[in-house]
């Protein structure tokens, strides 16, 4: 890594080890909003074309912030970008601290020469601008791609929490339309008790972005939290040749598939060869304007403390939870689930609904069987202290006309081996057992279907 020594913005210019830096005075002690924000400007040794990308690193917050924005610095000018160094306030960035940013920039960087008042005059893109920072700088960040998204070219934050603060209020970041097609690159640690919350978070906003938004979920699975994955050298690279980068890979996603993939294929043969299992207790639940029945597998029982209540606004309306032993790991849910005029499509609902809540679904494999729609996923998300895997058969029936719901069943295994042979069984038991019976006046909607 190069030798490098501190710059601002001013009228001098050095070469540090093939770079070109312009130095000058440090920040003052001047009121919070009248600091420069700016520090120096690193130029590239070899220019991409008549004007180089910029890239500013938000400067962390404390003592020893070198070491990240040094990283930072040599690898993006080796990728041919004009490094602008940054200076993070004495209280933290803040939002607003992002477009003041961008103001400074434009001041300095005037009509896209960086060097104007310099002996080396460099030409920098205005509107090709790549940021990065660490999670200190998260909510400046965030405002420079919401308020300037067509000069944002990309952007990378490390262990950023997605809040933002409007009004004394916080609130969970959703992207505008408009900051969807800023290419996002966004890793965090896995870590239970410092990442996972916030991969949570993350995870909940992935769930809403447009098809074609190019964001990358990068869930640092053994590195630290300021190294993400290999993937994001090409990322940045194509930034940096004026490209749409190619979104990296989700590792955890791709763990989750290979740890299941065997016992996928397994469940899946077990559904065509297994017999129902045996039947048992008849179950009843009315709540609301629905009734609920079900046909338990021989053995199984219901557990009340398991089941969620009523609620016109949340989904499933009606649940019965059941299982062959009170706190296994293996039970299953009996739903009335919303019903949206096909069973693909409430399986489709069932998927959003745990991505929505910030869990990761892994989808295996979908089938149609005799009229029900069927679908292997599994399942991670963090509780109590660890993360919990599930392996899920879930199973949607045909719901009936002018009835607003329609009977799906949830068979979730989540023990280190799955019993698929039991889940199978009890799927095909189940599933055909499964009625909705809807009290209430149907909806207009409804009724026209």
């Amino acid at each position: 890594m190069r030798k490098i020594t501190a710059c601002v913005l001013a009228g001098i210019i050095v070469t540090v080890g093939g770079a070109s830096c312009a130095l000058g005075a440090a920040p003052t002690t001047q009121p919070r909003e009248r600091q420069p924000l700016l520090g120096g400007v690193m130029f590239p040794e070899t220019s991409l074309g008549a004007k180089d990308p910029a890239a500013i690193i938000l400067e962390p917050k404390g003592d020893k912030p070198e070491k990240f924005v040094m990283k930072w610095r040599a690898d993006l000018n080796d990728a041919g970008f004009s490094v602008f160094l940054t200076h993070a306030p004495r209280d933290g960035w803040k939002g607003e601290d992002g477009i003041r940013l961008i103001r400074e920039f434009d001041k300095y960087v005037a009509k896209g020469n960086a060097g104007g008042a310099w002996a080396i005059v460099r030409k920098v893109d205005l509107n090709r601008i790549l940021i990065v920072t660490e999670r200190n700088g998260g909510a400046a960040a965030i405002s420079m791609i919401e308020k300037h998204p067509k000069r944002i070219a990309g952007a990378v934050m490390m262990s950023v929490s997605p809040w933002v603060h409007n009004d004394n209020t916080i609130k969970l970041w959703r992207p505008s339309k408009e900051a969807w097609s800023v290419p996002i690159w966004t890793a965090m640690p896995t870590n239970i008790k410092a990442g996972a919350p916030m991969l949570l978070l993350w995870r909940r906003i992935a769930a809403a972005k447009p098809k074609d938004a190019l964001f990358t979920l990068d869930p640092r699975l053994e590195l630290s939290d300021k190294e993400p994955g290999r993937g994001i050298a090409k990322w940045i690279s194509a930034i940096a040749a004026g490209k749409k980068p190619t979104p990296g890979v989700d590792s955890q996603a791709l763990q989750e598939t290979r740890r299941y993939r065997d016992a996928a294929k397994q469940l899946l043969a077990a559904m065509q060869v297994a017999r129902p299992a045996d039947a048992g207790d008849h179950f009843t639940k009315a709540e609301g304007p629905m009734v609920l029945d079900v046909r338990a597998p021989d053995k199984w029982r219901r557990v009340v403390r398991g089941e969620r209540k009523y609620d016109s606004d949340e989904r499933p309306y009606v649940q019965v939870y059941l299982s062959p032993k009170p706190g296994s790991m293996l039970f299953a849910r009996a739903n009335a689930a919303k019903w949206s005029s096909t069973a693909d499509k409430l399986l489709d609902q069932y998927e959003r609904r745990l991505a929505d809540g910030g869990f990761l679904a892994v989808r295996h494999s979908r089938w149609q069987a005799k009229g029900y729609s069927l679908q292997i996923s599994s399942v991670l998300w963090p509780t109590r202290g660890k993360w919990h895997r599930w392996l899920i058969l879930v199973g949607a029936g045909p719901g009936k006309k002018n009835s607003p719901a329609a009977p799906m069943v949830v068979v979730m295994d989540a023990s280190d081996i799955p019993d698929v042979n039991t889940m199978a069984a009890a799927m095909k038991r189940l599933l055909p057992s499964v009625s909705v019976t809807w009290k209430g006046e149907p909806t207009k909607k409804s009724a026209d279907r």
